[in-house]
């Protein structure tokens, strides 16, 4: 504004003749002119700043919102990949029992006969954290009957059948861990698959660390420390069952296709003073033509227990054998496969003043049918004492089927009759290889047919049905009997 009133004055005295005779009333025309117009131009400014601050707030309002959206967004995308990570499944197990003489083959005692349902559901979880880290998690209940009986096995308490964490290259190396509570399973189930054989095969967990090492794509080494048992609380006594070792296995051998697993276990029984080592192998395979075999063998070496009448450890020194050989007829409609088996566990000799009797570490319950399991049950009045002395000298796990001291020669049959129906059917001549003075070595016939039917991917039916004819090593001779029909849905 002062360069402009500057610039009037000195065209004033540049042309200040012609401006001489106007009238002073101009001059004070044009300065309110210009105050005006200072006037308008300040408060047209204002306005502007006013406006650039209304977009600037605007601005930021819209900045919070795409901000708020792009969290919302992100926050979405996170739960879908949460949800995405998780998978759900379990299974509904419903079976209907027909029981005869389960642990004394005598009629008329009527504590092992039964007749009742029994339910079993489960519900897992599997969440993968990671792509190195999983974690599972399930839950299980059974029944027998309704609301009948005590304990994990047979009434309507929930418990916890798996929990734990699976790591993928730990510490950046080819290893593997899996940390919690596990089942463990090796082979046919032969020396591991029932950790928790006392509850009647409806659990087979262990508490404790699995480490997997992959040495390459073939081989990969196990190394074991489970329990089975834990203290009781306060230490008072020293109870610990405690199952350790190490385990190999090569998918397929470069020279002969073979699978081949290498083992050596611990099994340490603190309340016995058993502290046993278990040493073994198992080769296997399945052949093009239709032959599969596998031979699995293991010597038993250590302590059995404490002898306290003597004040003196009793050795270990016993051995068991299992061998499976089948033939598949492939170019058959419905797939028939014989097959045999035959299976040694040692037992004491009569002049021995070491254990020879096998120790069933924790190939239990699942492998020869439930009345063969319930035979060798370790709980009273069942036992095997009448026939061989020592049966339950060597366990003191109440429920534990404790195989030991017995030949089993197996012929048998199986087949797809339908697309959807299967039946298998087998024969097996059971023998003690030891017995009390006087007493035969007949343990007598054992009968077994299974028939399934698969009637969509997650429903199934079948039909089980057992006789264990006894033989002349038992003074009480009574057939018994397992019938159950089962429906059960897996998701």
């Amino acid at each position: 504004m002062m360069k402009k009133i500057s610039t009037l004055a000195l065209a004033g005295l540049i042309c200040w003749p012609g401006l001489a005779a106007a009238d002073t009333d101009r001059v004070a025309e044009i300065e309110r002119q210009m105050t005006e117009m200072q006037r308008a131009f300040q408060a047209q400014m204002e306005a502007m700043q006013a406006e650039i601050a209304d977009l600037k707030s605007q601005q930021e309002e819209v900045s919070q919102e795409v901000a708020a959206s792009s969290e919302a967004v992100s926050s979405r995308l996170a739960s879908s990949a949460w949800t995405e990570n998780i998978n759900f499944g379990g299974e509904v197990v419903f079976r209907g029992y027909y029981l005869r003489n389960t642990w004394t083959f005598d009629d008329d005692f009527k504590a092992d006969d039964r007749d009742a349902f029994r339910l079993k559901g489960s519900l897992w979880a599997n969440y993968q954290a990671t792509e190195d880290v999983n974690i599972k998690i399930q839950l299980t209940n059974q029944s027998w009957g309704e609301g009948a009986g005590v304990g994990d096995n047979n009434d309507n308490k929930v418990f916890l059948d798996n929990a734990y964490i699976n790591v993928k290259n730990l510490l950046g190396l080819p290893l593997e861990a899996t940390l919690g509570r596990q089942n463990v399973i090796y082979g046919s189930g032969f020396v591991i698959l029932d950790g928790q054989s006392q509850y009647g095969s409806t659990s087979i967990y262990f508490d404790g660390v699995k480490l997997r090492w992959h040495l390459n794509e073939q081989m990969t080494l196990d190394g074991l420390y489970l329990k089975d048992r834990e203290n009781t609380p306060g230490h008072t006594n020293r109870d610990d069952i405690t199952l350790s070792g190490l385990y190999f296995i090569n998918k397929e051998c470069f020279f002969t296709g073979m699978r081949q697993e290498l083992y050596v276990l611990n099994r340490e029984d603190e309340t016995l003073g058993k502290d046993i080592w278990m040493y073994g192998a198992r080769l296997s395979d399945r052949f093009d033509n239709g032959i599969d075999y596998s031979l699995e063998g293991a010597i038993q070496k250590g302590d059995a227990r404490w002898d306290e009448l003597n004040n003196r450890t009793i050795d270990q020194d016993a051995y068991g054998l299992k061998l499976d050989a089948g033939y598949t007829f492939k170019n058959a409609a419905w797939k028939p496969r014989l097959y045999t088996n035959y299976t040694y566990l040692s037992g004491n000799k009569l002049d021995t003043d070491k254990n020879e009797q096998w120790d069933v570490f924790y190939g239990g319950w699942p492998q020869w049918g439930d009345l063969l399991a319930w035979r060798y049950l370790n709980v009273p009045p069942n036992n095997l004492s009448q026939v061989y002395s020592t049966f339950a000298d060597y366990s003191n796990v109440v429920g534990e089927a404790i195989y030991s001291n017995i030949q089993i020669i197996t012929l048998g049959a199986s087949a797809s009759l339908t697309p959807k129906l299967s039946a298998n059917l087998s024969y097996s001549d059971l023998r003690f290889n030891h017995t009390n003075p006087g007493v035969s070595k007949d343990f007598g016939d054992y009968y077994q047919a299974t028939f399934r039917y698969q009637y969509t991917r997650n429903l199934s039916f079948s039909l089980y049905s057992a006789l264990l004819d006894p033989g002349d090593a038992f003074v009480n001779d009574d057939n018994a009997a397992e019938v159950f029909w089962e429906a059960a849905y897996r998701f």
